[in-house]
């Protein structure tokens, strides 16, 4: 019996691994085998070694499910940063073959597998191994998320689905993420049925919750390969949202003033900026450039009970890194890893597709 190939597509930051840990739970309680590829994914410097090119998800998800196959066969093309004039030169039909060897090996004796999407639905269509390309190569069905912050993410919606159904799959279903709980009764009564007279099935909703959007202290001094320098006690402690101080100190408190739940990334030596976010609702200090803060700022920071981060990167690539957080599972964080399956479980309408 072949594998039934479920395709998670998706935008950067929409939740498509945790989709697929959702579902492959859900599944898993019905007694099914479940297995998961990543045709392509993105190199990660953490779990890489000098001998293999790693991907995060593929790490995580070979862990979760108790995968034999090789992580090099569980994503077997992985990219950094020069890798796109790479796979032009590799071409088209040596990607497709590697492909559907590695999945012809996931696939074997499975009842599903989970085929996670590139981080974007049209990123490597120059190459032909787009995700709507993999699904239509595996004759998938597909779950699109789009994330929902307002109405105006409708037309997001159109444009994945056109992606796929110009190449003739029909499957095709709609998770909203990062939904605000605010939007929940427009979602029901409005949004569901436009959906469904569009000819899109709907496969259910993630609402803006902290447990499965927002990373832990702990996951950023990972990321970023810190150094604490105060509050070590905090790494459970969750970040919203991240904000570069680079600005004027008047200017700088207009922002974080508005803001909740934020780490703050700025220089080291910058004590001005340090302080004024200390006054304000911040969750932790990130300071760049392995510059360490001032005496000052350390006894406010522990009189306030707020973490001190240290990193050796600039800001710019530490406000690159910890924005990749939001919305991602770390295997060593079986807190969040729990809260996924059951939060995502219980929002999937697995009958949406007639799975």
């Amino acid at each position: 019996m072949m594998a039934k190939n479920i395709v998670i597509s998706g935008d950067t930051v929409t939740g498509k691994t945790m989709v697929a840990i959702g579902l492959a739970g859900r599944l898993k309680a019905e007694g099914k085998s479940v297995g998961y590829f990543k045709p392509s994914g993105t190199k990660s410097y953490i779990h890489s070694t000098p001998e293999e090119d790693v991907d995060e998800d593929a790490a995580l998800m070979k862990e979760l499910l108790g995968m034999n196959e090789r992580l090099s066969c569980i994503c077997p093309i992985v990219r950094h940063m020069s890798s796109f004039d790479e796979l032009l030169r590799i071409g088209t039909e040596t990607l497709l073959d590697k492909i559907e060897t590695c999945y012809e090996r996931i696939s074997k004796d499975k009842d599903f597998v989970l085929v996670e999407g590139t981080k974007s639905p049209w990123n490597l269509l120059h190459v032909g191994i787009s995700t709507p390309e993999i699904a239509k190569l595996l004759d998938a069905t597909v779950i699109c998320l789009v994330n929902f912050p307002d109405i105006e993410a409708i037309d997001d919606i159109l444009m994945q689905k056109n992606l796929f159904t110009n190449l003739g799959l029909e499957k095709v279903g709609i998770v909203l993420s990062m939904v605000p709980p605010m939007l929940k009764k427009t979602v029901n009564e409005n949004i569901r049925p436009w959906l469904e007279n569009q000819g899109l099935a709907f496969c259910g909703v993630l609402y803006n919750n902290r447990e499965l959007f927002s990373p832990t202290v702990g996951e950023i001094l990972r990321a970023l390969d810190g150094e604490m320098v105060t509050g070590s006690e905090k790494l459970d402690l969750l970040i919203d949202q991240f904000i570069v101080g680079s600005m004027a100190p008047e200017n700088a408190l207009k922002w974080f003033r508005r803001s909740k739940d934020m780490a703050v990334i700025t220089s080291g030596d910058r004590t001005d900026i340090c302080l004024a976010a200390l006054e304000t609702d911040t969750n932790l200090l990130i300071l760049t450039g392995g510059l360490g803060p001032e005496i000052g700022t350390i006894a406010r920071a522990r009189e306030l009970h707020v973490p001190i981060m240290m990193t050796a990167l600039d800001t710019y690539g530490t406000s690159k890194i910890v924005d990749d957080l939001l919305g991602t599972v770390t295997v060593d964080n079986k807190e969040k890893i729990a809260a996924v399956e059951r939060i995502v479980g219980e929002a999937l309408h697995l009958e949406c597709l007639d799975f």
